[in-house]
């Protein structure tokens, strides 16, 4: 699970979610000692589609037989025959040399139908493991599911919030795979520029500026209700926001009643897709374990991001501008001397054996130029990023001979 519908850890405001407006949708329970008791109509955020849409009947018994007893007789749905299952068990091995076994019954569940929000196991143990990483509030009354990975989470989210021509106020550079998911919907964009320490609140508020927040709070159309963050060493920056623009972040979308869609992908490790081999895996290491992989992966990529550090600061020193990133995989580069990285990037880049990402692919109005680009330092060993900066300098140094 790379991302989370969740409140920023301990900053909500008291709302009491009623349970009439909350069939079919996720309740997020939250608590702010300061903040006035109200009722939180979540429908609001909804599309016109997602109201219409009503649960499978077919899929709400299937779910029965995660605890049904083993007498029941199932012919509610169209369950693959295990007999005919081409794979019976397999065995793992880790990188510490220990074995992963699935034996024949877990098989059969990994490979079966299953419960809509994901395998029961995992599901439980990533509640208990949210729980112990961020004691969210109501969080017993909070639910969780596993999606295929961030992009779908995050289409299956924005799909059920945001009908064509919504506003979405998002921070900008923005993480291309959102954009590529929100730009059919043709949004009207509320674009909230930052700096090193996360989105500006005083930006937040003056994109916010056009309406009351009395007037929005309650409407349904042609206002803001969604907000899009990258909150933890967001991509493409790099930069993580401090908990006081948590805070006043927070403050300002309870103001509006706006909904935070938080996109989190390198707060945790990334898991892989097959649902019961990292359910078993969790098993086998426990919490202790858990965090102790996640140190190792933590430490491996400080040490690629100072690499990547070093190798810019001896290349690109005097030709880029860049923040040294809190976290993730990326160096987030602004071309002081060139007008627009997008050409220089994708047309010349490869005569010199490199290629990045221009920052256009990022920003919520591709038509307008960009000085930025996007350098990946989760494969490369240092020495590649010695010669790839290398190469870089050389280019920008061409590109802005070529526009003199």
């Amino acid at each position: 699970m790379r991302w989370r519908f969740r409140d920023i850890k301990q900053m909500a405001p008291d709302l009491t979610a009623d349970p009439e407006t909350q069939r079919g949708t996720t309740v997020i329970c939250h608590t702010l000692p300061s903040a006035v008791n109200t009722k939180m109509n979540y429908s609001r955020f909804l599309t016109r589609t997602s109201k219409n849409r009503q649960p499978s009947l077919i899929r709400e018994l299937t779910n029965l037989l995660s605890t049904a007893s083993p007498e029941l007789v199932f012919m509610a749905g169209g369950l693959p025959n295990p007999q005919m299952f081409p794979f019976q068990a397999a065995s793992v091995t880790l990188t510490d040399g220990r074995t992963l076994s699935i034996h024949p019954k877990l098989m059969t569940d990994c490979l079966q139908y299953g419960a809509t929000p994901g395998y029961p196991a995992l599901v439980k143990q990533l509640k208990e493991l949210t729980q112990k990483i961020h004691a969210p509030p109501c969080w017993e009354n909070s639910d969780l599911i596993v999606t295929a990975g961030s992009q779908d989470g995050l289409c299956k989210a924005l799909e059920m919030m945001v009908n064509t021509g919504d506003y979405v106020v998002t921070q900008e550079p923005c993480y291309t795979g959102t954009l590529a998911i929100l730009n059919p919907y043709k949004p009207r964009y509320l674009a909230v520029q930052g700096d090193h320490e996360g989105m500006k609140p005083e930006a937040l508020k003056a994109v916010l500026s056009c309406w009351q927040p009395q007037d929005v709070r309650d409407a349904e159309e042609n206002v803001p209700k969604v907000l899009y963050i990258n909150p933890n060493a967001c991509n493409p920056t790099g930069v993580s926001f401090t908990e006081e623009r948590r805070w006043e972040i927070y403050k300002i979308a309870s103001e509006y009643n706006l909904i935070i869609l938080e996109d989190d992908p390198y707060y945790f490790v990334q898991f892989g897709d097959m649902k019961v081999l990292v359910s078993e895996l969790l098993k086998l290491w426990g919490m202790e374990d858990f965090f102790k992989h996640t140190h190792k992966v933590q430490d491996f990529y400080h040490k690629q991001r100072d690499a990547m550090l070093k190798a810019a600061d001896t290349h690109l020193k005097g030709l880029c501008e860049w923040s040294v990133p809190t976290g993730g995989m990326f160096l987030w580069l602004k071309v002081s001397g060139v007008y627009d990285t997008w050409d220089m990037i994708l047309e010349r880049a490869l005569t010199k054996n490199v290629i990045l990402v221009p920052g256009k692919a990022f920003m919520c109005d591709t038509s307008a130029p960009s000085q930025y680009m996007r350098a990946a330092f989760s494969v490369v060993t240092p020495e590649a990023m010695d010669k790839g900066l290398s190469s870089l300098a050389e280019l920008i140094r061409e590109e802005i001979a070529r526009q003199e």
